[in-house]
């Protein structure tokens, strides 16, 4: 199917969500790739990992940019009209947000044996608020600090003591989330929703600390 969800948060932000229906083929026709790209897509070794490429290319055709319109620098993705980018896939889903603002977005498969087991790996200040059983509000807190990762985009930041989500019910579908570290103090607006049994969040960098 094509992109099933657009969302403007604000005038400034959109994000393109995506499930994956299609082969290699059917997506293959939905985009133009460039020449490096296409060798790009041939070294992806897995046809789902060649379906995430395609369908990344796909949500920025139907956000109006071009495949040669995106580049990476330090690993992190950059648009030639100097506006933010972040890209998020697992599995069959594959998301993108732009913004004239610092952004992240993930999007997880939930599984709960999986996040109980790395839970310790991310969960600091949250233990606060949570208890063990709390499956889909820890997956929650993994995509939104995931997102703080990428926007950060700094080597050695460690998920617990240098990230926090402020406690939050699942029906708010928002939140507020902190990166901490060194001199640095940054505040971003989090948002977060399901689809079917993927768990998502996208941040965005706000000012008004």
């Amino acid at each position: 199917m094509p992109i099933i969800q657009i969302i403007k948060p604000n005038d400034n932000t959109i994000v393109g969500i995506w499930k994956i229906t299609e082969t290699i083929d059917e997506l293959s026709k939905l985009v133009t790739l460039s020449s490096k790209s296409r060798e790009l897509l041939k070294k992806r070794k897995s046809s789902i990992h060649k379906l995430q490429f395609l369908s990344v290319r796909a949500i920025l055709f139907e956000l109006g940019y071009a495949d040669d319109n995106l580049s990476y620098q330090d690993n992190a993705p950059i648009l030639n009209d100097s506006k933010k980018i972040s890209i998020s896939h697992s599995n069959l889903f594959s998301c993108v947000i732009i913004s004239d603002l610092r952004v992240g977005i993930d999007v997880q498969q939930e599984a709960n044996n999986k996040i109980n087991t790395i839970a310790k790996k991310f969960i600091g200040y949250e233990t606060s608020y949570l208890t063990h059983d709390d499956f889909k509000r820890k997956s929650i807190i993994w995509n939104i600090k995931e997102s703080i990762y990428k926007i950060a985009n700094i080597n050695g930041l460690d998920y617990k003591t240098h990230s926090l989500v402020v406690p939050f019910n699942l029906s708010d579908n928002f939140t507020y989330s902190w990166l901490i570290y060194k001199n640095l103090k940054e505040r971003y607006a989090s948002y977060f929703f399901t689809i079917e049994n993927y768990s998502f969040a996208y941040l965005i960098h706000t000012n008004d600390e």
